[in-house]
């Protein structure tokens, strides 16, 4: 039997079931839409409206992009061997389709929605479900496809075929599709229990601010993307607020300190500059207003700004993007002093890596699977240095007192470092 695949409605018996809205995560809010179905949402509807406002970039892809399921997913525990999730997708937003269109005329890759269901069991990936199966509902209100996972093996032991509810207990996360919206009905299986992880200690919350790459283009599995790797393998706890075409847009942020306050916060924004024209100055204001807000809605969350790589990729005439490392690089300076007086949690300022050709799935920079790996990497590397580095809070530099580069730097060393070099001297003087 397949690990996983689309099947017709009511084809199995349900033993145990659970519905959506009580497994669902990643998410800012749920939506009722009717007999107990829900949509999740992981944007608030103060911030929905504007990312379709005039005071967005590009408001048509943002309006089409922020119902899509980037980082939401399903989580609970089971011993059942099968499961059937009932789910009813939306079509493919045409800014995407346009994405992907580009992408398979360039011959980088085959047709298709690059895009999928995926399952991990215990933490290891088990099987991606590719959504050409699994088809919107024809009409509306009607109910979508039901789709199977098997967890079990298949024999537990010799020539002994595992009953059904004789399974261990398996925790389990099915990622929805990350370029598409969905409805989500229950989940079935033919176990003895089906229900909502629960966790002695509250796992730490991640809260990823990003454009196209941190959403998921286009790497064909949600559970691929590099925030969802590194959610899933430091245990953290993901909401990808991450959407295509997106840039620094303040009013974007208007209703999130409704969200449970994060413990990380990425912020992954500024290569979509190099397809616009706007002047450095105006950008400068933006970008500083949005780091601001970001420090002042989490001042005691840890903060990783993710600089665009300074070569590959070219920009329109009259665009800032030349700029936008030193752009960024000032509005974090800035942050940074602000913590450091006032003992706060740390700010990480670092340039991601410049990926090769045969890392990348277009000519845009959105990554294979195996680029977004290598990012997965990367940040999670940066992350464990911003959690652990005490010289980052205390001096506003990786490594300063040496103890994080396993040197023997004295505190008077680190002391008399910090004279020599303050990080108020990277602010320009605003006039």
């Amino acid at each position: 039997m397949e690990a996983a695949r689309v099947r017709a409605a009511n084809a199995s018996e349900v033993v145990c079931a659970a519905w959506a809205s009580e497994l669902v995560r990643g998410v800012a809010w749920l939506e009722d839409v009717g007999a107990k179905w829900v949509r999740p949402h992981r944007f608030w509807p103060e911030q929905e409206r504007a990312l379709g406002s005039c005071a967005a970039w590009y408001p048509g892809i943002y309006r089409q992009m922020a119902p899509c399921c980037a980082g939401v997913r399903l989580e609970f525990e089971t011993d059942a061997s099968e499961l059937v999730l009932e789910i009813a997708l939306d079509a493919e937003p045409a800014a995407t389709s346009r994405v992907l269109a580009g992408v398979t005329e360039k011959g980088l890759l085959a047709p298709g929605a690059h895009d999928a269901l995926a399952v991990d069991v215990d933490g290891r990936r088990l099987a991606d479900v590719p959504l050409d199966g699994v088809e919107p509902p024809a009409e509306r209100g009607t109910r979508g496809s039901e789709v199977a996972f098997e967890l079990a093996a298949g024999a537990a032991s010799g020539d002994l075929l595992q009953l059904p509810g004789f399974a261990d207990a398996s925790h389990v996360c099915v990622w929805l599709p990350a370029l598409r919206g969905a409805r989500l009905g229950r989940v079935c299986g033919n176990g003895t229990f089906l229900r909502p992880v629960e966790r002695d200690v509250p796992a730490r919350r991640l809260l990823v601010l990003g454009d196209s790459v941190a959403q998921g283009f286009v790497c064909d599995s949600p559970a691929a993307s590099w925030p969802s790797i590194v959610a899933r393998e430091r245990g953290l706890e993901l909401v990808n607020q991450s959407v295509g075409g997106q840039v620094f847009q303040p009013s974007a942020l208007v209703g999130l300190d409704r969200l449970d306050a994060p413990d990380v916060v990425i912020v992954a924004l500024g290569a979509n500059y190099s397809y616009g024209r706007a002047s450095v100055a105006v950008v400068s204001r933006e970008v500083t207003e949005y780091l601001s807000r970001v420090d002042a809605l989490w001042p005691d969350a840890s903060l990783l700004v993710m600089v665009p790589p300074a070569g590959g990729k070219t920009s329109v005439p009259g665009s800032c993007y030349p700029f936008i490392g030193k752009i960024i690089g000032d509005a974090v300076a800035r942050v940074r002093v602000r913590r450091v007086s006032e003992e706060r949690a740390a700010v990480y300022e670092v340039v991601q890596p410049e990926l090769g050709e045969e890392l990348l799935s277009d000519a845009d920079g959105h990554p294979t699977a195996e680029g977004a790996r290598i990012l997965a990497d990367f940040v999670g590397a940066r992350l464990d240095e911003l959690l652990e580095c005490i010289c980052l809070r205390d001096f506003g530099q990786f490594g300063r007192c040496g103890a994080c580069l396993g040197t023997a730097a004295t505190p008077e060393d680190a002391i008399a470092g910090e004279q020599d070099d303050d990080p108020a001297d990277s602010i320009e003087d605003e006039e």
